[in-house]
């Protein structure tokens, strides 16, 4: 919760929840309160969701797969990490 682990702790528990569930995350960030600290958390969710995905598509994907779909989620990684970046 916010009351004992503050900011850093919602933004670990997005980057954790964010691997697999963005649904949970949106609700639980839609409950919070904040909206500042909610955005930025659901930023760290997708980033790290893109990055999972990411990761499996290329141990997984054949060589057209991983140029194709690896490189589309790369550059959104990278654009979601500007965005957080420029946020801060």
């Amino acid at each position: 919760s916010n009351d004992r682990f503050g900011s850093p702790g919602i933004l670990a528990s997005a980057f954790l929840l964010g691997l697999t569930d963005m649904d949970a995350l949106t609700f639980s960030m839609a409950r919070l309160g904040d909206v500042t600290l909610g955005a930025k958390a659901l930023a760290v969710g997708v980033l790290a969701n893109t990055l999972f995905k990411c990761v499996v598509v290329l141990v997984l994907g054949n060589r057209r797969v991983r140029v194709v779909a690896g490189g589309g989620l790369a550059a959104l990684a990278l654009a979601t990490l500007v965005g957080l970046w420029f946020y801060r």
